[in-house]
């Protein structure tokens, strides 16, 4: 009998575009509850990574996570101030998945230079054995996860986006 319940998502996307009608949709029907909405910029730079990231994604060979969002109950006491629990803060609540999508976008346009940099030094130019110049090209993209926690989390990561020829 099924409940409407997502058990996994990834998807991975090469525009901000589609990256908002996943995210609409991700947030609405994966999280635990879209009553408060929560949203965390990570610090990749951050020393201690497993302050507050889930066990997925510690494995930094495969991903690189920017952005992570929670969802749960709104507290009884609406107004509080970043009242979402879940590890390492800060945290930024929002109530609406519009106002989370907003503060998504500003994040890139704030950052998105900053964070392409940190990718391609860590993960390269995406050029490998299996891949190289003459096969196509070599983008960036995004990458929507569910983490697979509780309370469940979604991650928007960087990954390389390839173009075949």
């Amino acid at each position: 009998m099924p409940i409407n319940m997502v058990q996994r998502l990834v998807v991975e996307v090469d525009s901000m575009n589609l990256l908002d009608q996943y995210l609409r949709l991700a947030m609405t029907t994966t999280l635990n509850s879209h009553e408060e909405l929560a949203v965390k910029v990570v610090n990749s730079t951050e020393g201690h990574p497993g302050l507050y990231m889930p066990s997925v994604f510690m494995d930094q060979g495969k991903h690189f996570p920017i952005i992570f969002i929670g969802g749960w109950y709104a507290p009884k006491n609406r107004g509080v101030e970043n009242s979402y629990f879940g590890g390492y803060r800060p945290w930024t609540t929002f109530i609406t998945v519009d106002a989370v999508i907003m503060h998504i976008k500003e994040k890139f346009e704030e950052n998105g230079k900053i964070w392409a940099e940190q990718f391609r030094n860590k993960f390269g130019d995406g050029y490998n054995d299996g891949f190289n110049h003459f096969d196509g090209s070599v983008g960036l993209g995004f990458e929507l996860r569910s983490c697979g926690c509780f309370p469940e989390w979604l991650a928007i990561s960087i990954v390389h986006m390839y173009y075949g020829k």
